[in-house]
């Protein structure tokens, strides 16, 4: 059992044998007295109690690391997925897949495997950081071919803008899914041997009774619903991923490849002569055509990261919040989130 389950079970049952004691004492003095609402309050503190023990009782059942909802969890996503984590994640493997589906060392899904979000962007903030070297470069390049002297500065300005933009959104996009990680990892923490027995502990006093409800929803909604919808997110996007790694990438990298080969041609040509014209025509339509590939590529590789670091989490907390909501109400909390007030 974990350290926080033990600290937590001991005080719950403790609170526990405080309120029943409480309410059989509220109850007979209402008998005494023939106060209806001392017998009321004494009858239904009873009750609460009851509904408490089972509360502990099941939850140590549920989500202890050999428990049903633990077990069910691992089952769900093992038997779709294969994933390697750190120790402390292993005892939910949905946090596990969720952790190496955004930043670790990948994960396969459907017996094919798929690098993390955070390894493909990092290796495409790479690639495009190349290409704005290159790009500079080139947009530094003078050439003088007898009378006539031009510099590609202004032509290549705006394609070194939206590298940058690129590079930006890249970025953001692996910050968010170091925060999603991170918060998985807290998640793991302290989801069943902090806020689970905590919520425990304040559901068995009446003044706290709601919170405790709330408490209690939200362990079960981080725990268990948020973790999931990661593997429906990975599996949503899946076949997009597949096909991006395995023709995107190498489309990118043979357009890096190449636009340093035909950079460092342009480089070579510094010589005043009228039949080097074409040599540096032929160079900058090359360049340029390396530059639209490796732009379309790169675009289409951002739209998927955006929906898989930002429109797909927003859809698991959606979908995370509703549950908490729901298991809050089912436990006897009013949670109201406004914004989901139509779901």
């Amino acid at each position: 059992m974990y350290p926080g389950w033990t600290y937590g079970f001991n005080i719950a049952l403790a609170a526990l044998t405080i309120m029943i004691g409480i309410g059989g004492i509220v109850l007979g003095l209402g008998y005494a007295t023939n106060n209806r609402k001392l017998k009321e309050f004494g009858f239904d503190e009873l009750n609460q109690s009851v509904i408490n023990g089972l509360l502990i009782g099941g939850m140590l059942a549920l989500f202890l690391p050999s428990g049903a909802i633990t077990s069910l969890i691992n089952s769900i996503t093992l038997s779709n997925a294969t994933v390697q984590c750190p120790q402390y994640l292993s005892s939910n493997s949905a946090i596990c897949f969720a952790e190496g589906y955004l930043t670790g060392n990948g994960y396969t899904l459907n017996g094919v495997f798929h690098p993390s979000i955070l390894s493909q962007s990092t290796t495409l903030i790479v690639g495009l950081l190349s290409l704005n070297t290159v790009l500079g470069l080139l947009a530094s390049l003078d050439i003088n071919l007898l009378a006539v002297s031009f510099s590609l500065s202004q032509a290549i300005a705006p394609i070194i803008s939206q590298v940058q933009l690129l590079i930006k959104t890249l970025t953001t996009i692996s910050i968010s899914v170091l925060v999603q990680s991170s918060i998985l990892s807290a998640i793991a923490a302290s989801a069943t041997t902090v806020i689970l027995p905590a919520g425990i502990i304040l559901r068995t006093f009446y003044p706290t009774r709601k919170m405790g409800g709330f408490l209690i929803g939200s362990s079960i909604g981080l725990y268990v619903v948020f973790p999931l919808t990661y593997l429906m997110n990975a599996s949503i996007v899946a076949d997009y991923s597949s096909n991006l790694s395995n023709s995107t990438m190498t489309t990118l990298s043979n357009s890096a490849s190449g636009l340093n080969s035909y950079m460092t041609g342009a480089l070579s040509v510094k010589s005043p002569n009228n039949s080097l014209l074409s040599g540096v025509e032929g160079y900058l339509s090359s360049i340029s055509g390396q530059v639209s590939q490796f732009m379309t590529s790169m675009i289409n590789y951002v739209s998927y990261f955006i929906i898989a670091a930002f429109i797909l989490p927003a859809f698991s907390l959606a979908v995370t919040f509703v549950s908490i909501r729901e298991f809050s109400e089912l436990l006897g909390s009013e949670i109201n989130f406004n914004i989901f007030n139509l779901v």
